[in-house]
């Protein structure tokens, strides 16, 4: 199954836009990223090892850093397939009453893109194996 994806929109706003993506890559700004990576406003955190991406204390990490402005979305890309959170993150969204979504990467990738076209500010935690 073929998973590419190619977006060109003339005057897009968002620079985190996900222009393309493919097996085990997406394309910001033309540039292509290959490790698991944290996407919110014009951030890209790729430092981001495989076992903690969606560990509660990253989670917080992030949600703490932003907090003077406020999220809309926490979307959670899980790869190939859709996992659990662990549930120390799970209790922690809903004590902050953030709004979430976990979902295949591929699904996730365009989600993001769809959610950045409507003006929500959206913390993405992006698994990058599709």
């Amino acid at each position: 199954m073929n998973y590419n994806l190619q977006i060109e929109f003339e005057n897009l706003s968002n620079e985190n836009f996900i222009s393309s993506f493919g097996k085990d890559f997406i394309i910001i700004k033309n540039k292509k990223y290959f490790k698991n990576l944290i996407l919110i406003d014009t951030l890209i955190d790729v430092n981001v090892g495989s076992n903690s991406i969606f560990a509660e204390d990253l989670v917080r990490k992030k949600i703490e850093i932003i907090s003077k402005n406020r999220i809309d979305f926490i979307l959670f890309g899980m790869g190939k397939q859709i996992g659990r959170l662990p549930i120390k993150t799970i209790k922690l969204l809903i004590k902050k009453k953030i709004p979430y979504e976990i979902m295949t990467s591929v699904s996730a990738f365009k989600t993001y893109n769809i959610l950045l076209s409507q003006g929500r500010r959206t913390l993405a935690f992006l698994k990058l194996e599709t």
